[in-house]
């Protein structure tokens, strides 16, 4: 068996739609599934049939087309796998990830506590001992239908499409168990390509070259357990041949040995593919995610072959490519991870500032056109400065949450919420929390009579002070409410006082 690997860059923006319906919002897949580069090589049918090859190619299931996965450098990024988890206000790249099926108690006291995340988008590349993410950007765009006729837009033929962004490069195999056919499927796959919908529009560009790159090492059982990483997705059919989500160990390629349902983590899709030939869908094709992860008791197994292969059916298009004891599964005896998430490194900044700028230029343009480009315009600034907001909210609870963890400070956090509610210019805000003040006449001993400037906002004054004076709680709020602007004041106070709300709530009752 011959093992090629290529590598697939995005020329021009792709939409890979994850599912098959024309109305409603779709999202685009973050990967390229394998049937698009066996659709690549079924361009050719025709010279491969009259070669004979045809046969042994598309309908043997001895050539398998594997996924592609955005990466990084030589490395071949891989779905997060899903029995990883990390605390609830925490992120993936605080160092805490715990591999669900090694902690040793999840009931305990100390695990409620955390309230652990399952982790379930994105894809990373695993060098190391480090975990680092693959940024895939999407962008959208508003099309219509076009009257040929009446030489304009179709009315109520409007509709919307997520792309990939070009520039993305991802890595993907192709599995040839005859190796005389290696050449052929070569020479059918590099070059420049398209895949994807739209391809006679704007959409669908690729540039596919041979290239090697490194893949996830895999580690020896331990304790008569195996754990099965599900690097594609995966279809299994019954003994009545319907699919199923409950695979046998043997159809995992471990017969003999026992699935631990308890300890497995499972995602599960449904799409119906679109057979272009006979113009209709074919049947239902349910699943498992890839991402997913099975953990197995192999005791009573014979000779175990773990090496990576292909289970289950459709494997010509990319389903069913399984790892076996992947190294990034791997757990200290408290369920940590042995990788921990790199944040993000000089290089990723820059990308990400790019990305700020671009936004802003985008806005910009769109502000310049008719009342539905400035409407989307608005639409588009107010989701960028949410997402702000939500950022720096998360950063100051994560940072600070304990510093009011020994008080019922929820009520304390509700009234200012409302004062939020009341008020939304910086400036007032400003001066309900920080700045007002009142005149307060003072009797002399003389009887005479002065007049004194008392503070009177709701953090300087009466027994709320007191309380924010203590443990740098008011520094800490009031360092938070400095960076604020007067567009994103009221969101963000609003926002991190329900938030807090909740903490305090939740240390009062325990």
């Amino acid at each position: 068996m011959k093992m090629l690997k290529f590598k697939c860059t995005l020329l021009s923006d792709v939409i890979l739609n994850q599912k098959a319906s024309t109305e409603g919002p779709n999202q685009t897949l973050d990967f390229i599934p394998g049937s698009c580069f066996l659709g690549i090589v079924a361009s050719e049918y025709d010279k491969f049939e009259k070669e004979g090859k045809a046969m042994e190619i598309f309908h043997s299931g001895k050539v398998r087309f594997g996924d592609a996965h955005p990466s990084k450098g030589d490395v071949r990024g891989l779905k997060i796998p899903a029995s990883m988890f990390y605390p609830k206000l925490k992120k993936i790249s605080d160092g805490e990830i715990y591999i669900h099926h090694a902690v040793p108690n999840l009931e305990s006291d100390d695990m409620k506590q955390k309230q652990l995340k399952q982790c379930r988008n994105g894809f990373y590349t695993f060098v190391d001992s480090k975990a680092t993410e693959v940024k895939t950007e999407t962008n959208f765009a508003i099309k219509s239908a076009y009257d040929r006729e009446k030489r304009r837009s179709k009315d109520e033929q409007m509709y919307g499409y997520e792309s990939l962004q070009k520039g993305l490069e991802l890595y993907f195999e192709v599995q040839v168990e005859n190796d005389d056919l290696a050449e052929d499927i070569k020479g059918a796959l590099v070059g420049k390509k398209r895949v994807g919908r739209s391809r006679t529009a704007q959409y669908g560009l690729v540039e596919i070259t041979e290239t090697g790159y490194s893949d996830v090492k895999c580690e020896k059982p331990e304790n008569n357990i195996v754990t099965v990483y599900a690097d594609g997705r995966l279809i299994f059919l019954d003994e009545y041949g319907l699919p199923t989500f409950r695979p046998t160990a043997k159809d995992l390629g471990l017969e003999g040995g026992e699935i631990l349902w308890n300890k497995s983590q499972i995602r599960t899709f449904q799409y119906a593919p679109w057979n272009y030939t006979r113009q209709c869908f074919d049947t239902d094709r349910c699943g498992i995610e890839k991402g997913s992860v099975f953990v197995v008791d192999v005791s009573n197994c014979g000779n175990l072959d773990l090496k990576s292969q292909y289970v289950g059916s459709f494997n010509n298009e990319g389903f069913g490519k399984v790892i076996y004891n992947p190294e990034f599964l791997k757990a200290d005896n408290d369920g940590l991870a042995s990788y921990q998430v790199d944040k993000l490194d000089d290089g990723d900044k820059k990308e990400s500032e790019d990305r700020d700028a671009k936004i802003k230029k985008e806005i910009e343009n769109l502000k310049k056109g008719n009342v539905l480009m400035q409407y989307l315009a608005q639409q588009k600034h107010e989701e960028e400065m949410e997402s702000e907001v939500y950022a720096i909210v998360n950063d100051w609870v994560d940072k600070n949450w304990k510093q009011f963890q020994d008080h019922a400070f929820a009520s304390q956090w509700g009234t200012i919420r409302s004062i939020a509610m009341k008020h939304k210019a910086l400036e007032e805000l400003r001066n309900e929390l920080f700045d007002n003040t009142r005149m307060e006449t003072k009797k002399k001993k003389d009887e005479s009579q002065e007049q004194i400037l008392k503070p009177n906002a709701y953090l300087t004054h009466g027994v709320a002070a007191d309380k924010w004076n203590e443990r740098g709680r008011k520094k800490a709020f009031k360092e938070f409410f400095d960076k604020l602007s007067e567009e994103n004041a009221q969101m963000a106070i609003i926002n991190l006082a329900a938030e807090m709300s909740k903490k305090c709530r939740k240390e009062v009752n325990e």
